[in-house]
């Protein structure tokens, strides 16, 4: 009797770091176990980011940039949501608003995706958090031109 092939990789243990979160409860969650990585998958960078949703409105959140894709995941316990795009499917990253935006949410980043799907992140105008989002997606998506797909 033959056995059931088993995975090679368990992409919730590869690379993960533990990433504590404590909840409006009070019970401390790993959140690693959210973020899984397959092989080869390094994190770059997270930052803390308001998700522009087309449907229910702005939501708070967590973006995590892998080598290989934008990870968002929800903050808020009642709007649970996760969002999962391949680096490869950006076609534009522009920034929207400037120094002197004012208003709600006019400050951050509009991804264009070749799926059709449209994302809207506000990000903190001090720290140059903008910025810094910006020159990782740019590098990591758009590899050739930043000299990361050639060989030596």
């Amino acid at each position: 009797m033959a056995s059931a092939p088993t995975s090679k990789y368990n992409s919730h243990s590869l690379e993960n770091e533990s990433i504590k979160r404590t909840s409006r409860d009070g019970v401390n969650r790993d959140l690693s176990e959210a973020v899984p990585r397959l092989p080869g998958e390094t994190r770059i960078t997270d930052k803390e980011v308001i998700y522009i949703c087309p449907f229910n409105g702005p939501i708070k959140g967590r973006v995590y940039i892998t080598n290989y894709r934008l990870y968002l995941r929800s903050l808020e316990m009642d709007s649970a949501l996760i969002l999962d795009v391949p680096l490869g499917v950006i076609s534009r990253i522009e920034k929207m608003g400037g120094a002197t935006s004012r208003g709600e949410n006019s400050y951050g980043l509009d991804i264009t995706c070749k799926d059709m799907r449209n994302l809207r992140f506000a990000l903190k105008q001090e720290g140059h958090s903008r910025r810094d989002m910006f020159e990782i997606l740019t590098r990591y998506a758009f590899p050739l031109a930043h000299s990361l797909g050639l060989l030596p």
